[in-house]
């Protein structure tokens, strides 16, 4: 994988290293981000919010090729995801998605995952992937695909850091995406003094230093907040590179937490 200033490109996909993510966030918030600098979103069927996505996106006048939006569905059967990126197409307006994940796994993954292929051979989306997929989901739709998945959005940050999980990404060329890089609600993790001595180092933020540390080693990440100020700190971690010393450090903070233990099946040793 090449890293090159703010992208993340593999020999299939190319896409970038920070994200927006939308969970519990309305249209005027979403805006306040696309003004801040965000161009890239992450949504979800789920959120129910696809519609205020686009609204935002409309409301900015900045055209839509300028922006990388993700979606993530929770479906059954081959028949009835289609149905359901049709509804999200519908919600975001008959425009189309640059990604598309299954957002976790279920008993008919695989068929799941058909489906998806169908809707990239049909323009709907650009690319497809996974969220939340352990080692063994993960091979199961690989080695049962046509179109190999570009992306595993899981669980990443300082306190559970995923080095096998992505080391076995990287081996299948896929880009691995964490989801709540700053463990959102363990908010003590910024009072750790290693991550406050290496911040004060670089005149920054614990929060820019942890999504630094990760888009360093080569993993997306998605930050989520509703306050602009906050938007604007965690936008600001492109105009420094942290020493090999304090990556070092940081890896040591590794406990390998989970903050809600879901899916069950990421808490197998193997993705340690």
């Amino acid at each position: 994988m090449n890293f090159s200033d703010k992208t993340l490109e593999t020999k299939r996909f190319k896409m970038p290293v920070l994200w927006f993510w939308t969970y519990k966030v309305g249209k005027n918030k979403i805006l306040d981000a696309i003004n801040v600098w965000y161009r890239h979103i992450d949504t979800a069927q789920y959120y129910e919010n696809e519609k205020e996505v686009w609204q935002a996106i409309r409301a900015s006048w900045i055209d839509r090729k300028e922006f990388f939006v993700t979606t993530k569905l929770i479906t059954e059967w081959y028949e009835n995801t289609l149905k359901w990126v049709d509804k999200s197409l519908q919600e975001f307006w008959y425009d189309y998605f640059d990604l598309i994940l299954i957002h976790w796994p279920l008993w008919d993954d695989i068929n799941i995952y058909k489906a998806l292929e169908t809707a990239y051979k049909q323009w709907k989306c650009r690319a497809i992937g996974l969220s939340n997929f352990n080692k063994d989901l993960f091979l199961e739709i690989y080695e049962n695909c046509e179109i190999k998945p570009v992306v595993n959005q899981i669980e990443t940050h300082v306190m559970w850091q995923q080095w096998k999980m992505h080391e076995f990404l990287e081996k299948y060329d896929c880009i691995h995406e964490s989801r709540s890089p700053l463990w959102q609600w363990n908010f003590w993790l910024f009072e750790n003094e290693t991550l406050i001595k290496i911040a004060q180092k670089y005149g920054k933020t614990v929060a820019q230093i942890m999504l630094r540390f990760f888009i360093q080693n080569n993993v997306v990440v998605i930050p989520r907040t509703s306050h602009i100020e906050r938007m604007k700190e965690n936008s600001e971690v492109f105009d420094f590179i942290l020493d090999e010393e304090d990556i070092i450090e940081i890896k040591k903070l590794d406990k390998k937490i989970s903050y809600g233990n879901r899916p069950e099946s990421m808490r197998k040793e193997q993705n340690y």
